[in-house]
């Protein structure tokens, strides 16, 4: 009996161990490449956040992020100490901070945003576009389709 080619063989390890072994790759990665910028793939994620949609409270970075309150709070301290982002009060409610992206952050955004789509075309090199394609839109399709994963 032939195998379905769409299925894996009996030696491929589950999904649950193949996305955390795909995770800690791209992980190392980019954050080797990140290294020389002074921060994380944490920051960068709140970066890009911020860069994406403008000012926003700390609640509102913790949901999108699906990170907690501690985590977030040490990834903002980081980043204010860094330079690159600011915390103040938010329009409309004196009990939340807001955060936005200092022009330094703007910069090390556009930087680490370039960073990023070498890495990416690095990770994805052993693969042909089609497949690239393909991978990126499923993966996409499975991250939106559950709760966010914390970013710590």
């Amino acid at each position: 009996m032939n195998q379905d080619p769409g299925r894996p063989g009996p030696d491929v390890p589950p999904l649950g161990l193949l996305l955390r072994l795909a995770h800690t790759r791209a992980a190392k990665t980019f954050s080797e490449a990140l290294r020389p910028y002074g921060i994380e793939g944490r920051h960068f994620a709140v970066l890009m956040t911020l860069g994406g949609v403008g000012a926003q409270t700390q609640r509102q970075l913790i949901d999108q992020l699906g990170s907690d309150k501690s985590s977030m709070v040490r990834m903002l301290d980081d980043l204010e100490d860094r330079g690159l982002a600011i915390r103040g009060p938010a329009e409309g409610d004196r009990r939340a901070h807001a955060v936005e992206l200092t022009d330094a952050g703007r910069e090390t955004l556009a930087a680490t945003e370039k960073v990023a789509r070498e890495v990416t075309a690095q990770l994805l090199e052993g693969l042909e576009p089609d497949e690239q394609a393909t991978l990126t839109a499923l993966l996409a399709r499975f991250v939106a389709r559950g709760p966010h994963p914390k970013v710590e």
